[in-house]
């Protein structure tokens, strides 16, 4: 007897829809998809228990006549291709006929669909990979799908599923990926009855952009428009000052199509040069048209992934097109050696410098409003001492023989450590030292249920975008826990009423989008390795930066604090703090050994 053989329909049917159907997101998707290519202009998405007991979606496109809808369910059927010519120049979202086919082996699916101008229309109803029924029904011109119970019999991969917000927030991001480069397209999005997204038609992608992205503010973006005789161009980039903690807020659509690819990521931090701070990535969504022979977008079942024929060129011809643009701004884009402009309270210092505040004062009694500008924000940088009276639990207390003697490029600070009989030449990284003081104290206030808070005299109300604001939802249980007290305050909107008081005057709304960075990248909130990972992000916001002036009592404080304490020696993130050089280092550097 042969061990080789067939597979049964209905299994290789769910093994495709392993590869195509990963979650509810991915169902979204591929209706969505079908809808734009029946040329819809209006595409309405509804979704229960965030996708989970309902997915149904709407459209006015070219609906299909009985024996089309029937067959519109075989595996490989699709009205996109004839023959091999076509799939090179291939322009329609999706081309394999394997995506209605896959979802219906993983749920139970009923179609109602009717062609433009027809007096009846169909049903067509799948379960599990098998037929139930296919009969007349009224409808609209237009098609309707409903994706009931997915993945009901496969527990499997339904135990996969992640949590309501998290699933629900790929859904809103699977919406607008199709949202951004349809601007002809009114789109709608409702969960549980309420209405997430509404995007009507617009003029062009521009407009659309600023559509979805909702409250961001238009003047922290720069508009890009570029073409060469092989590629053209357009979209939007952040400037500087706007950047995040993830490149999950960069968009690429290619030929309109959605996609990955590490080239053009690469291309874009490369066109900012020394503008980007370590660990900050701008914020991009760009519109790039080429010759569809000249890719191949057939390289991974969901279609998210392409590869170019000449990956060098296009690297080159988006990365020349940003940083041409960010030079008409007047900034120094991709310059090595200049100067690093970095976001939000990272930004550097006047050369004004303050005297340290007084240690008698608690923080906590000095409330503050809003975010902090001017010379306000120039004076929360200096150094503040930690509260001398509650140190972390079980850390030590050392005697302090340290004598700072000035700065290296106003970074790293030259001391010397111990005695006459045994000195040691320290040199210490300013922002590493301080931001672990800060990681250890906010950690150990956190793990005690006793984090101090500072009120906000005025609260303040950050917007964030639809699917960001689902996230937000979710963690607001974790904000609560590292001493962010925030509330809900409309749809998308929330507000800051207080945030830990060891981090001083910090700008709330760049605070929380790195938190949810932090947490967005598969994190799990309620996790202590999440709430660690926070912290850190928040001892890094406040601790003092690089290449800032420091007075002498200003240096002589952060090493006191640092060297009284038996801390790791790195920084939250892993760099070393300081770098010693023992006398005999020294003789023999100097070759006196």
């Amino acid at each position: 007897m042969p061990k080789i053989h067939i597979l049964p329909e209905n299994l290789s049917n769910k093994i495709a829809a392993g590869e195509i159907v990963e979650r509810p997101a991915s169902v979204v998707k591929e209706l969505v998809e079908n809808a734009i290519d029946a040329g819809a202009t209006r595409v309405f998405v509804e979704a229960e228990d965030a996708g989970r007991r309902l997915i149904r979606v709407s459209d006015d496109g070219e609906g299909m006549g009985p024996e089309d809808a029937r067959q519109a369910f075989e595996r490989h059927a699709t009205s996109k291709l004839r023959t091999e010519s076509d799939l090179a120049a291939i322009r329609t979202m999706g081309f394999r006929g394997e995506a209605l086919p896959s979802i219906g082996a993983v749920a139970r699916v009923r179609m109602v669909t009717a062609p433009t101008g027809a007096s009846i229309g169909t049903e067509v109803r799948v379960q599990g990979g098998a037929w139930v029924h296919t009969h007349e029904a009224a409808t609209p011109a237009g098609t309707l799908v409903e994706v009931e119970e997915l993945f009901y019999n496969t527990p499997a991969r339904k135990k996969f599923l992640k949590s309501n917000p998290t699933e629900l927030a790929h859904i809103v991001h699977a919406v607008q990926q199709q949202a951004l480069p349809h601007f002809w397209i009114h789109f709608r999005l409702t969960h549980n009855g309420q209405v997430l997204l509404d995007l009507p038609i617009v003029r062009d992608e521009m407009e659309r952009a600023m559509q979805v992205m909702g409250p961001e503010d238009p003047r922290d973006f720069l508009e890009v428009s570029a073409e060469s005789d092989r590629f053209k161009l357009k979209g939007l980039v952040s400037r500087p000052g706007n950047f995040r903690a993830t490149r999950e807020q960069q968009e690429f659509f290619l030929n309109r199509r959605a996609v990955r690819n590490a080239s053009l990521s690469h291309a874009v931090s490369e066109a900012y040069g020394t503008l980007l701070a370590k660990g900050r990535h701008p914020v991009s969504c760009l519109f790039i048209e080429v010759d569809p022979s000249t890719v191949d977008v057939n390289v991974h079942p969901a279609k998210r992934e392409v590869r170019f024929r000449d990956n060098q060129a296009v690297h080159q011809f988006v990365k020349t097109a940003l940083r041409d643009r960010l030079r008409r701004e007047g900034l120094p884009a991709g310059e090595s050696g200049m100067y690093e402009i970095r976001s939000g309270v990272d930004a550097p210092p006047q050369t004004v410098a303050y005297p340290a505040p007084d240690a008698g004062t608690p923080t906590a009694a000095r409330p503050f409003s809003g975010r902090p500008t001017g010379e306000v924000r120039e004076a929360m940088e200096v150094y503040r001492p930690l509260d001398s009276t509650a140190e972390p639990s079980g850390t030590a207390l050392l005697p302090v023989r340290v004598q700072p003697f000035g700065q290296v490029d106003q970074t790293y600070i030259v001391a010397v450590f111990g005695g006459d009989s045994a000195p040691e030449l320290h040199l210490i990284d300013q922002h590493a030292a301080h931001e672990r003081l800060l990681y250890e104290r906010l950690l150990s206030q956190q793990r005690d249920a006793r984090v101090a808070v500072q009120p906000l005299l005025i609260p303040e109300v950050v917007e964030f975008p639809a699917a960001e604001a689902v996230r937000v939802r979710e963690i607001l249980p974790l904000f609560d826990r590292i001493g962010l007290e925030v509330e809900e305050f409309g749809e998308r909107s929330f507000r800051i009423r207080a945030v830990p008081a060891l981090l001083g005057m910090v700008d709330g709304r760049t605070l929380m989008r790195d938190i949810l960075d932090d947490v967005s990248a598969g994190a799990t909130p309620a996790a202590e390795e999440t709430v660690q990972t926070v912290i850190a992000s928040m001892a890094c916001h406040a601790a003092i930066k690089a290449h800032q002036p420091l007075q002498p009592e200003q240096m002589a404080r952060l090493l006191e604090d640092l060297y009284r304490q038996e801390v790791p020696p790195t920084c939250p993130h892993g760099r070393p703090i300081r770098v010693r050089f023992r006398l005999t280092d020294l003789e023999k550097l100097f070759q006196r050994r």
